[in-house]
């Protein structure tokens, strides 16, 4: 089995059995690549639900996010196969996904993030 087929399994795994479990239709993928998932998911709370989602399967790395943050951990840092989260703790506002590997989104607090592969 190669990497890939590892990050594949991995990645569907945690889309069908860890948020189509919890959230069901209140979850919408807005894009996947080979190491990446991002959603819009419909809840009061996602990140109380991520910490609970957390605590039954060890599965993320938030050692990005402020360290005066109740979710800060450096518990999983830079551990393989642990989540992410790219925007660090601060909820996305805004997502445009025009293509694979091209996509930008707002952040809460105004910050920003972009990937525009190939385009020079």
């Amino acid at each position: 089995m190669s990497i890939l087929d590892l990050s594949k399994t991995l990645m569907y795994d945690f889309h069908y059995n860890t948020i189509k479990k919890e959230y069901g239709d209140g979850a919408k993928l807005l894009f996947t690549d080979t190491d990446s998932l991002m959603y819009e998911i419909k809840t009061d709370d996602v990140y109380e639900d991520f910490r609970s989602i957390g605590e039954e399967q060890d599965c993320w790395d938030n050692s990005d996010y402020p360290k005066d943050s109740p979710y800060y951990s450096t518990h999983n840092k830079k551990v393989i196969g642990k989540f992410k989260d790219e925007a660090e703790g601060v909820p996305v506002i805004e997502f445009v996904g025009l293509r694979s590997k091209m996509y930008s989104y707002v952040k809460e607090n105004g910050g920003s993030g972009m990937t525009a592969k190939g385009v020079k």
